[in-house]
């Protein structure tokens, strides 16, 4: 029998052959009571053989008896195949459907083999994640040399985010106010439109705020009040800045550096810094370079599950079980990546790196692997709740329809 949810003919039938053929012999015993009823009711001459047949029928059968004694009875009257689209109304059908998309999909041997191809690219990329990171930046620092690039340097030179001066200079002076920081757009672009510097430091546990209107030089900063000008440079200046050997930090870190703890701002500018000028953890080397070994890992997984939805329905758009494998999929790719992230991280905490080996976190796939566990999560809670009533919900159903007239008037008939 072909399954109903478009998922692969290879896979087994959540509906054993068995239950069909049960459930349709049912289905004409009932149809019988349904007649021999309606007779007795409208006064007319019931079917003495089905009656007979229904009274004589033997209880307190096995199920493995009551399917043999239905596969008897289908060979000797010649019912043919059982159909469930004949047994089930259309209302029950579409219940049929709704349950059959929801129910897992059990792995199979390709599965395996993709997700740890896939599991061995991203844990290939953390492992080797100093040398991957060495090939973004080569590639960045060609995007420097561009025209436009050079351009946009110029035209977005002076502006006030680049204050250099006491408290706040140094060559990690980027994750030491809020104007490089992706993560505070609009106290970056305040300080744009205003042309003032603004800034926070501790002096012996006491917060200040520093305040500046002119470069090192004495030169007035760039002012642009207008929105959109002063938005067009703030991002030409981040563009121009993030092709640089020190980048710019990661979204929200500066906020790390403006925290009451000192050695939290400590560690805060130390994981930034790093060791030699672009080790640090900032924006390329903390979320795109280990984005590529996920984009990488997403890649041969999706292609994977799309193109055995494509053979087995025809389209690549994945249902409701299938969607739920690919979850899975992604979840156990990711998490080895992810192992190997936490590990090397770990390993070199230990081996002398201390707030530095932070830049080895490969924070997309760590958050990933986060989203894709409520989703699998939230994916058994909906089978769960989609799954068949309980047997005491079937027997509270099925006795209140005992308490009818006419099951009373069937009972009365077949005791006579």
């Amino acid at each position: 029998m072909s399954t109903a949810d478009g998922d692969s003919g290879d896979r087994t039938s959540p509906i054993d052959a068995d239950y069909i053929g049960n459930l349709d012999a049912l289905t004409r015993d009932l149809d019988d009571i349904e007649k021999i009823a309606a007779a007795a009711l409208s006064g007319t001459p019931t079917d003495h053989v089905a009656r007979d047949r229904i009274a004589s029928t033997p209880a307190e059968l096995t199920y493995s008896e009551l399917t043999a004694r239905q596969q008897q009875r289908r060979v000797a009257e010649g019912w043919g195949e059982p159909e469930i689209a004949d047994i089930l109304d259309p209302i029950a059908l579409a219940q049929l459907d709704e349950w059959r998309a929801a129910q897992r999909i059990s792995w199979e041997r390709s599965d395996l083999v993709v997700v740890g191809i896939s599991a061995l690219i991203g844990a290939l990329g953390n492992l080797y994640d100093n040398r991957v990171d060495a090939a973004v930046l080569g590639g960045l620092s060609l995007l420097k040399k561009t025209d436009l690039l050079r351009r946009w340097e110029k035209e977005a030179a002076r502006l006030p985010i680049d204050y250099t001066g006491p408290k706040f200079g140094g060559p990690a002076h980027r994750v030491r106010s809020a104007g490089h920081d992706i993560g505070r757009f609009f106290t970056a672009l305040n300080q744009v439109r205003t042309g003032v510097f603004e800034g926070t430091w501790w002096d012996g546990g006491q917060r200040m705020a520093g305040f500046a209107t002119t470069t090192r030089s004495g030169l007035p900063f760039a002012q642009a009040s207008e929105p959109h000008v002063a938005v067009a440079l703030l991002l030409k200046h981040w563009a121009a800045d993030f092709v640089t050997l020190m980048n710019l930090p990661l979204p929200g870190w500066t906020l790390l550096y403006e925290m009451p703890d000192a050695s939290l701002r400590k560690f805060a500018y130390d994981a930034y810094a790093g060791t030699n000028s672009g080790d640090g953890l900032n924006l390329r080397s903390g979320l795109l370079t280990p984005g590529l070994g996920m984009f990488a890992t997403e890649i041969v997984i999706r292609t994977h599950t799309h193109l055995r939805s494509y053979r087995a329905t025809g389209t690549a758009r994945l249902t409701t079980s299938a969607a739920a494998n690919h979850r899975e999929m992604l979840l156990a790719a990711h998490a080895a990546a992810g192992a190997i992230s936490l590990s090397k991280t770990a390993a070199a905490a230990i081996a002398g790196e201390t707030a530095i080996a932070a830049r080895h976190l490969n924070l997309p796939v760590l958050t990933r692997i986060g989203m894709l566990a409520l989703k699998v999560r939230a994916d058994a809670a909906a089978r769960d709740s989609a799954g068949s009533p309980s047997w005491d919900q079937l027997l509270a159903t099925e006795a209140a329809t005992w308490t009818l007239p006419e099951a009373l008037t069937i009972a009365d008939l077949l005791a006579n």
